[in-house]
């Protein structure tokens, strides 16, 4: 990988491989606390070497140019496997602080979950959709729409990942908006949005998609505070390490990987495809509507989204294959209906609920959701009776 955050990329793989190392031993022995401080001053020593190995280049001594290369990747190979030995260790109980919070974001949706179900929709799937769009819980929804979803490779629409949070984030943005824009304003805005965002994760259960999701909104955030640049190789590398370090277990989950996969194709592969897509000509603009159509209108917002659909499908497709043994023949079709319409339910379901909450559940709403989720079930069911 080239170019933007390639130095950090780099570690980022080689502390993740460290974890995965850890994952991969045997501590029912009792090594786990051996292999813990091994791991430990392994990484100080060639974290140390490194630094005096920069001190002494600075102050213009000559040093061994045989090994200092690979010191600062040693490092987070033996840290990565050290977080992997701390967490085989008994655990700790959690903080007061901590199981408060859980408590508190247990009781959120369950109310959560009552004001859905109060919904006056027409159809009662309706009621479901929206359960499991915005909760992840998905024991009210029909065996007809889940197999509509299952076969016709938008099962990922239902499981609570990056795609929905980013979502929550763009409203939550939008209401934190009229704050301001002064810097004290940008900084209050970041952390009041960081703490929602981190309190809808903790009710909807903390997967590992919505989790990386969320460290992704966090690190943006906090490189915003602080004036910084958000490079997202950069975020995305981060985010890994942060992730894998806090929960090394989390390396085996499936929506772990596909989540990390997806993303890889976004920020790698999806700059490229939008490229692709070839701008009107002069001659083009002057005949009107083409090129206003062809230019930046409706094709290549299109396009963009197919690029988006096909990169991510492209990383993922491999591990898809070897954890399910499927591929969705139609899945670019899907996406292209199934998200935007997700979207718009979701954007839509969120100020039903506040105004539902208040007792104020006006009807025009209440249609344009329901028809939103009606269209998408239906478009999703002659999908999958192809």
């Amino acid at each position: 990988m080239k170019g933007e955050g390639k130095g950090l990329t780099d570690l980022a793989l080689l502390f993740t491989a460290g974890v995965a190392a850890g994952l991969q031993m045997d501590f029912r022995h009792g090594t786990a606390y051996l292999t813990a401080c091994i791991s430990f001053l392994g990484a100080v020593f060639f974290a140390l070497y490194q630094l005096s190995a920069l001190r002494s280049t600075r102050a213009g001594n000559s040093i061994p140019a045989g090994m200092t290369p690979f010191m600062l990747p040693a490092a987070f190979f033996f840290s990565g496997l050290y977080c992997a030995c701390i967490a085989a260790l008994p655990d700790s109980s959690a903080a007061p602080g901590q199981w408060f919070i859980q408590k508190a974001a247990a009781a959120s949706v369950l109310q959560l979950k009552a004001i859905i179900q109060e919904i006056p929709f027409k159809d009662s799937g309706s009621n479901a959709l929206v359960l499991a769009l915005l909760t992840g819980d998905r024991t009210a929804l029909p065996q007809d729409i889940s197999a509509s979803f299952r076969t016709s490779g938008a099962s990922h629409i239902l499981a609570l990942s990056g795609m929905h949070l980013s979502v929550v984030y763009i409203i939550l943005a939008r209401m934190f908006s009229v704050i301001g824009n002064s810097p004290r304003a940008i900084r209050l805005r970041s952390v009041t949005t960081i703490a929602a965002a981190g309190f809808y994760t903790m009710m909807t259960g903390a997967g590992a998609s919505i989790v990386r999701a969320f460290l992704f909104i966090a690190l943006g955030e906090t490189a915003r505070c602080t004036g910084r640049e958000r490079p997202p190789m950069n975020i995305f590398c981060a985010a890994l390490m942060a992730q894998a370090a806090l929960s090394p277990e989390v390396l085996k989950s499936v929506s772990f990987q596909l989540s990390y996969l997806a993303m890889a194709g976004i920020y790698i592969l999806y700059p490229k495809m939008r490229g692709w897509y070839r701008g009107p000509c002069q001659e083009d603009k002057q005949r009107g509507l083409y090129g206003r159509l062809s230019g930046g209108g409706p094709m290549k917002k299109l396009w963009d989204m197919a690029a988006m659909s096909i990169s991510c499908q492209i990383f993922t497709a491999p591990a898809a294959w070897y954890y399910f043994g499927t591929f969705p023949p139609y899945f670019l079709i899907t996406n292209l209906i199934a998200v935007p319409l997700s979207t718009a339910a979701i954007n839509l379901s969120i100020p039903l609920l506040i105004l539902q909450s208040l007792g104020l559940c006006p009807g025009i709403l209440v249609e344009a959701d329901n028809a939103v989720i009606q269209a998408m079930c239906r478009s999703l069911e002659i999908i999958s009776g192809l």
